[in-house]
């Protein structure tokens, strides 16, 4: 699988680089290309966001039949013209920015805004700016099952920044968290616990096999095919129903696919977690959405995981056999260590060169964090299950006191002396260093 990736990722690169010249703009700093002026419809997809004078709105671009334009009458709004089917945009994210005014309400999901505006293009997404705009409300307003879980999150007795952590760490949804908190994970280097990845699945992962053999009570179920057939298909759709609860992010995507290959090759009777599992769900992953390549949450997934396949798995043979509760405590948060710092050499080259910081203890957050993270992401999924009845509110009270603990200890952590350093590279150093660590892991594995 290694084989194919190179040829899929060089074939990716070449067509980007062969792609018409994009301008720079001086609003963003960024490759951006500007559509002209034209009347859009967005659909909203997300709760407004504030800004410093605007509300921010994920929306997607729709065209005339979408629109229904034909039955309501162009004339009805004032528009002369819409201008979108022949743009090939349709079903594109773009942020849409409203002037915010205390007159009129706001739009909901749903609902469609109509607006003569201008769009910024980026590799993957849009801006849009509008003053002035016609709201078509939508027939029924259902919010997201995603929003509706958090809700029961809430009505379980969660509030405030604790509610927030919770709903991104147990669904995906991030809307709430204050920047303060944001920050406290950047500098802490506990971002990656603020979004959904192979941490979360992991759990999940592990969750749903303890339910479903009853704690291994029914290994011999699970040793005949009939037995692992059923309890594989189950996991699967289990996680990619996740995944679609989680909003489809590279790193959920990767983790689950890379669940489903492995599941499938225990169907086979060939269990197998390798560098080829990895390349295997990068070729799938970018067959479907080739533009994940220049995803920085793509990026950082697999050069993590592929750094934890290659030094994880390496050093940890080297550990002592499992015996007593103590040494199985120990072993745990060694193993912790250990994961923690292959992820972090894997991902330093990527997190300088787009963030220009490194955060120096990672590891103290790792063994904080982490732990934390494993019992609230199930008490979290068990208080949404509960909903506010009295056994959802007393988990809900766990679950809060628990990411009570994440938000203080991040925060801790960050105003610890020297908590990040400030360090930026070029490309150039990027593939310089990951050229190193490939010689590196070859010998490693060799050697091994």
């Amino acid at each position: 699988m290694i084989v194919l990736l190179l040829p899929l990722v060089a074939a990716i690169l070449l067509f980007d680089h062969f792609r018409p010249f994009v301008p720079q703009t001086e609003e963003t700093g960024t490759e951006a290309q500007r559509e002209e002026v034209k009347t859009y419809g967005f659909v909203i997809e997300s709760a407004p966001k504030p800004t410093a004078k605007c509300e921010r709105f994920e929306t997607k671009v729709i065209g005339m039949k979408e629109l229904g334009m034909s039955e309501l009458g162009i004339s009805e709004l004032g528009i002369s013209e819409l201008g979108i089917s022949e743009l090939g945009i349709r079903g594109l994210e773009v942020y849409l920015y409203l002037l915010r005014d205390s007159t009129r309400a706001l739009p909901s999901w749903g609902d469609t805004v109509v607006a003569k505006t201008q769009i910024e293009w980026s590799r993957r997404t849009g801006r849009a700016f509008a003053a002035r705009y016609n709201l078509l409300p939508a027939k029924e307003h259902t919010e997201p099952l995603q929003v509706r879980l958090y809700r029961r999150l809430a009505a379980a007795g969660l509030s405030g920044d604790e509610l927030a952590t919770t709903g991104a760490l147990t669904l995906g949804y991030k809307d709430d968290i204050d920047p303060e908190i944001r920050r406290h994970f950047q500098a802490s280097g506990a971002a990656h616990v603020l979004a959904v990845s192979g941490l979360h699945t992991g759990i999940l992962y592990g969750l749903v096999l303890w339910l479903l053999t009853l704690g291994g009570r029914f290994k011999p179920l699970y040793e005949n095919r009939l037995g692992r057939c059923i309890i594989s298909g189950v996991v699967i759709a289990v996680m990619w129903g996740y995944a679609w609860l989680t909003g489809m992010t590279p790193s959920v995507v990767r983790a689950v696919t890379m669940v489903t290959i492995f599941e499938v090759g225990r169907m086979l009777y060939r269990p197998a977690f390798s560098l080829n599992t990895i390349a295997a769900a990068a070729v799938l992953i970018l067959a479907a959405r080739p533009t994940d390549l220049w995803s920085v949450s793509f990026q950082l997934s697999f050069a993590a995981t592929a750094a934890i396949v290659v030094m994880a798995k390496n050093l940890t043979p080297t550990l002592p056999s499992k015996e007593g509760i103590f040494k199985q405590i120990g072993l745990y948060f060694l193993g912790i260590i250990i994961v923690s710092l292959a992820a972090q050499i894997g991902t330093l080259p990527i997190t300088m060169f787009y963030f220009g910081q490194i955060s120096c203890y990672f590891l103290l957050t790792n063994l904080i964090v982490l732990p934390l993270a494993t019992v609230l992401v199930p008490c979290g999924l068990a208080t949404i299950v509960l909903g506010c009845s009295w056994l959802g509110t007393m988990m809900g009270k766990m679950t809060y006191g628990l990411a009570w603990a994440m938000n203080h200890s991040t925060g801790w952590i960050e105003h610890l002396p020297g908590s990040t350093v400030s360090v930026h590279i070029g490309l150039g150093m990027v593939v310089a260093y990951y050229l190193i660590f490939i010689l590196f892991s070859t010998f490693l594995i060799k050697n091994r």
